[in-house]
């Protein structure tokens, strides 16, 4: 994940990060940034994503934290109903 915000903004973790990454992961390759968030990208994040059965987010105290699939879709869809710009980047 943070190697993708590194080749599109030169940021190792650019904010709502996670959440433009499953948005991608939901509707398909999408501009980032100066770069493309690729199928590639796309099926690499979904492989390794279900084989850890978990999403990586970004959290003020623990930083790049794993959490359940299960929960961060939930997390997505309330985060997202609240603030739509969020999957945007």
């Amino acid at each position: 994940m943070s190697d993708i915000s590194e080749r599109c903004y030169y940021a190792g973790w650019l904010q709502n990060l996670e959440y433009v990454l499953w948005n991608a992961v939901l509707m398909g390759p999408r501009k980032y940034g100066h770069g493309t968030i690729t199928r590639e990208d796309i099926s690499e994040l979904i492989f390794l994503s279900n084989r850890i059965d978990s999403w990586i987010v970004m959290d003020d105290e623990t930083e790049e934290t794993a959490i359940a699939l299960g929960v961060w879709r939930v997390k997505y869809l309330n985060d997202i109903s609240l603030d739509p710009a969020r999957a945007r980047g």
